[in-house]
């Protein structure tokens, strides 16, 4: 099953959340990075790192050069979505496994111990 635009929202978000940048500043940004795009793989594959960093600079994301330090894994996030390489994520919430959630998000680029606890927590709901 596929992640919904929401889902794959709140993984951008998590995402975000990083870098001593809390998940409330991250979540503020919400509307605007659904505004902007950032849901729907097609709006960010295929820009380069610049492009989707000046967009998150559109969406308040605008944290000097830590904002084109991630805007490269947004990319990677993306492309893993659009390859279907993250619908299982579907599967495991519905499940309530962690462990394997945990184990298809690891694989993307950007996802460490602490966003891969608040993607976890974010799409559990």
């Amino acid at each position: 099953m596929k992640l919904n635009q929401n889902q794959r929202l709140n993984l951008v978000i998590a995402m975000l959340a990083t870098y001593s940048y809390s998940l409330e500043k991250a979540w503020a940004l919400r509307e605007k990075l659904a505004e902007l795009g950032f849901a729907d793989p097609k709006t960010v594959v295929g820009k380069d790192a610049g492009e989707v960093g000046n967009l998150m600079k559109a969406a308040g994301y605008d944290r000097g050069g830590i904002t084109y330090i991630i805007a490269p894994r947004v990319i990677t996030l993306m492309e893993a979505v659009k390859d279907g390489e993250l619908d299982g994520l579907v599967k495991a919430v519905k499940a309530k496994s962690e462990s394997q959630f945990c184990e298809t998000l690891v694989k993307v680029k950007g996802f460490g111990p602490k966003s891969l606890q608040l993607a976890w927590e974010l799409l559990k709901n």
